[in-house]
């Protein structure tokens, strides 16, 4: 009896996981949709993103991207700031 009460709990924590995966956005994750909607160039989007504190894999999702491409954008803007600097 005890075994067929521990099989059913796992089921039901296997069904609690699927509703997570497939449940409604984080709430962070909207409220950055609605930062950066109107912003056209994924340059903007992402100075925006990180200016709030946002990671790479957070940026990724909000701008349809991959992590990799937000952090090449995130150092060429550091590269920008540190010549302007310079100068």
């Amino acid at each position: 009896m005890a075994k067929a009460k521990k099989a059913s709990k796992k089921k039901a924590k296997k069904a609690s996981k699927k509703k997570e995966e497939h449940g409604l956005p984080s709430l962070a994750l909207v409220f950055g949709y609605i930062a950066v909607k109107d912003l056209q160039r994924l340059e903007d989007r992402v100075a925006v993103l990180n200016r709030l504190g946002y990671g790479n894999t957070e940026m990724a999702l909000i701008c349809d991207t991959t992590p990799g491409s937000i952090a090449t954008l995130k150092s060429r803007g550091a590269a920008r700031r540190f010549r302007r600097s310079r100068r």
